[in-house]
């Protein structure tokens, strides 16, 4: 009895495991705080969620209504725009970048800006492919990064 309770958890197991429809895999640091915690998690239930100019959400977010959808939804208040988000809290170097702070970059003379999940990885609505985790190395990221910014 207990060989084939045992057989068939692990089939359950990695039947969940093959067929599951788990989002890309994002390391955050070990600690951090609860609120830094939520507003991970909360960013990362919107992956796939489109992109709308304007769009505060939940539905759809521009990339200044998703940021402060995100951190609403942990009872932080923040400006909804973009240039309002740029005074908010204090800039950070990339070495003091935690979870949870944000990250600016100016394209063709517009502010765009996300939520780091790590030291790389940062979370946005992207008008091309809607909520969306990308790396702020990449050559594009790199190059029209602005600034970090911390408000929790």
């Amino acid at each position: 009895m207990c060989v084939i309770f045992s057989r068939a958890l692990v089939v359950a197991l990695v039947l969940s495991t093959l067929f599951s429809c788990a989002p890309k895999k994002v390391r955050v640091y070990e600690s951090i705080s609860d609120i830094r915690s939520e507003v991970i998690r909360t960013s990362s239930a919107f992956i796939g969620k489109p992109y709308k100019g304007g769009a505060k959400g939940p539905d759809a977010f521009d990339c200044s209504g998703f940021v402060y959808y995100v951190f609403k939804q942990s009872r932080v208040v923040l400006p909804v725009t973009a240039e309002g988000l740029l005074k908010a809290g204090y800039q950070i170097s990339r070495e003091e970048v935690r979870p949870g702070d944000l990250v600016f970059f100016k394209i063709s003379k517009e502010l765009h800006l996300g939520i780091m999940l790590n030291g790389r990885d940062f979370i946005h609505a992207s008008k091309s492919k809607g909520v969306t985790v990308d790396d702020v190395d990449s050559s594009y990221w790199r190059r029209n990064l602005l600034s970090f910014r911390t408000v929790l």
